[in-house]
């Protein structure tokens, strides 16, 4: 039929293209005369011009053209981030295309290796789980932020530890110099005395707190500790008046018995508080019994 353009038998597994459609665009062996997209551009077609010029010739034109439209028509899945109101059904669908469990228990979010000092709480984490699931955040993102989460919390106790030690380190230093010069060649044995006389009223664990050893070091600490221990093994002074509770024993006396027949008398508030009374009423009476 005249006005119809040839067609072009091509090679095998190639689709056939119409034979110099563009006609004086065309130069030798059906390459594209250079610069030949500019009237395309011209006309307003900016982004076809940029994509015709890619192409050498007119085979290649054609079938890059169809892939682009092939493309295009084809439809993106229909899931979308669910909005307040979405049904069950849509944020189902979104959940699965996005990597995200059905429930929050079904989050993995244990990493395989716990940072150094740090221990796994189920609980914990189980309502980061709901925070995130709730959120519709993915399992691979959760698992993210759940270690950096967990790094972070490993870096900054390691910062407190580093910075406790130097606290402990430079109390123990102030305490050695200033006992080393009060206590002269008793220095050693009597902080050994004091820190056994400290661990008999304290747990292991509890001797084992940083932030305890750290009050231990200090220099002030490490005087009561000293005058405590030292005061539980002074003879009992003698009752004075009709202000002893029971008997001949002494204020201090009765102090002491409660502290020997209570080790952790320290942690019941009644009874450290009852042990400072009589320590005050000894002082007391001594004091009236010098004038």
């Amino acid at each position: 039929m005249t006005g119809t353009p040839a067609v072009t038998p091509a090679a095998s597994g190639t689709p056939a293209t119409p034979a110099h459609f563009f006609g004086e665009h065309i130069a030798k062996e059906g390459k594209f005369n250079e610069g030949w997209t500019e009237q395309l551009r011209a006309a307003g077609f900016e982004r076809l011009a940029t994509k015709a010029a890619m192409a050498p010739d007119e085979s290649t034109f054609f079938k890059t053209m169809d892939d682009t439209l092939g493309f295009v028509g084809k439809k993106a899945p229909a899931v979308a981030y669910p909005q307040a109101g979405a049904s069950d059904e849509d944020i189902s669908n979104f959940r699965k295309a996005a990597g995200i469990p059905e429930s929050a228990g079904a989050y993995q979010l244990k990493p395989e290796q716990m940072p150094e000092g740090l221990t796994w709480n189920d609980a914990e984490f189980s309502d980061y789980a709901n925070i995130l699931h709730a959120h519709h955040v993915p399992e691979a993102a959760a698992k993210e932020l759940v270690a950096r989460h967990l790094q972070s919390v490993a870096e900054m106790a390691s910062q407190g530890k580093e910075v406790i030690g130097q606290r402990i380190a430079k109390f123990a230093e102030a305490s050695e110099t200033t006992f080393q010069k009060e206590w002269g060649d008793n220095y050693d044995g009597r902080l050994e005395a004091n820190r056994a006389f400290v661990a008999s009223r304290f747990a292991p664990e509890e001797m084992a707190d940083p932030v305890l050893q750290a009050a231990l070091s200090h220099p002030q600490v490490v005087r009561v500790i000293d005058e405590a221990r030292r005061a539980l093994r002074e003879a009992p002074l003698p009752g004075v008046g009709n202000e002893l509770s029971a008997g001949s024993h002494s204020p201090r006396q009765q102090a002491m018995e409660i502290m020997r027949a209570n080790p952790s008398w320290t942690k019941d508030p009644t009874l450290a508080a009852r042990v400072n009374d009589l320590y005050a009423l000894d002082a007391a009476q001594a004091k009236r019994a010098k004038r």
